[in-house]
C-alpha cells in the first residue's frame, strides 16, 4: 500500500471507530506524517511512518509554546496510571525536544497493509477516546485560571 493510501484509509477507519462527538477532527498529511487536530493544530494526534527504521510512532503531540507544553507534560504525567491502564504499558509520556512533549507508542511493522491500518486505527481511536477528554479538561481548567 502506498503511503497516501495508507494515510487516507487510516483517517477514515479511525473516524468511524470514534464516538460521534470525537469525529470532527481535521486531518493534515505531508510526506510520511498524518496529523489529526481539533481546535488547536499545535496539540494534535500524529502518526509518523519511519520507513527506514520500520517503525510507526502514534500519539498525542504537544507542539505549542514551551510553557503550555511543560504544563501539559506535567498534567499527563499526573494521569500516567490512568493512561497506562487504558492504553497499555507501551505508552510513553515524555519530553521530546527542549520545548515539545508527547504521549505516544512506537509500533514496529513489516509492510503498510490492511491489517496494519486496522491495528493503528484501533490504537489511534482508543488514544483519542482516552486522551482527548483529558486534554479538553486541561484546556477548560486553564481558561478558568
Amino acid at each position: 500500500m502506498r503511503i497516501q493510501e495508507f494515510q487516507v484509509t487510516l483517517v477514515e477507519k479511525t473516524r468511524k471507530q470514534l464516538p460521534r462527538a470525537l469525529r470532527a477532527f481535521e486531518p493534515r498529511s505531508f510526506f510520511t506524517i498524518v496529523k489529526l487536530s481539533y481546535r488547536n493544530p499545535k496539540l494534535h494526534y500524529e502518526v509518523w511512518v519511519r520507513g527506514p527504521q520500520r517503525l510507526i510512532e502514534i500519539g498525542l503531540h504537544f507542539e505549542a509554546d514551551k510553557q503550555t507544553n511543560d504544563a501539559l507534560l506535567r498534567y499527563f504525567n499526573s494521569r500516567a496510571l490512568e493512561i497506562h491502564d487504558a492504553l497499555g504499558p507501551r505508552i510513553e509520556i515524555e519530553q521530546w525536544t527542549n520545548s515539545w512533549s508527547r504521549v505516544h507508542e512506537v509500533v514496529p511493522y513489516e509492510s503498510l497493509d490492511v491489517p496494519l491500518v486496522n491495528l493503528l486505527a484501533d490504537k489511534l481511536a482508543r488514544m483519542i477516546a482516552v486522551l482527548q477528554p483529558m486534554l479538553n479538561e486541561f484546556e477548560k481548567n486553564k481558561t478558568l485560571e
